[in-house]
């Protein structure tokens, strides 16, 4: 190359150097914010110097971490029918409950009536039927209340597993995506 060739891009790489840096003072920093991403996430951008473990590593916690997310939901979905039956149950016992307790209180009203008739003196009245149908309703009412109270426990029970797996697998779901 020849002497001028030589000086000449001295000049211009001066020259630009120089107002490269007079063009940098005009302008203010900026916030950093990552580019876009275009059709995915630029992931090369993110990846660390060094994967703990390796490549295997990696993959062993990948399997751990699959195998535990699939735990979760299986047991989601075994205890949702858990707390399905138990509602449905609830509900059947308080339909129950709703035809048991009126006639229990009729035969109560009944009873009543014919223990003040016989009181007054009148004993044609069939005082041991009575006694009979209203034994039979209390009891029927007392069955109720019982499997009501079982099924109230039962319920409780299988709401607070359901729950306390739901807040699990909500451990999980940040442990993947932490920004949430």
């Amino acid at each position: 190359m020849s002497k001028v060739a030589d000086d000449v891009r001295t000049e211009i790489s001066a020259a630009t150097l120089e107002e490269f840096g007079k063009r940098l003072t005009e302008f203010k920093p900026v916030a950093q914010t990552p580019p876009a991403p275009t059709g995915g996430y630029d992931v090369t951008t993110r990846l660390p110097r060094e994967i703990e473990g390796g490549f295997l590593g990696v993959s062993t916690d990948l399997d751990i971490h699959s195998k535990e997310w699939r735990s979760v939901v299986r047991l989601l979905r075994q205890q949702r029918l858990q707390v399905e039956a138990a509602e449905a149950e609830k509900d059947e016992l308080h339909g129950a409950l709703e035809r048991c307790a009126p006639a229990a209180q009729e035969s109560g009203r009944a009873l009543k009536e014919i223990l003040e008739i016989t009181k007054g003196g009148d004993i044609s009245g069939d005082l041991a039927a009575a006694f009979a149908r209203n034994e039979r309703t209390i009891e029927e009412l007392e069955a109720v209340v019982e499997a009501l109270s079982t099924n109230l426990l039962g319920l409780r029970t299988a709401w607070e597993q359901y729950a306390r797996t739901i807040i699990r697998a909500q451990a999980l779901r940040e442990q993947v995506s932490p920004a949430r």
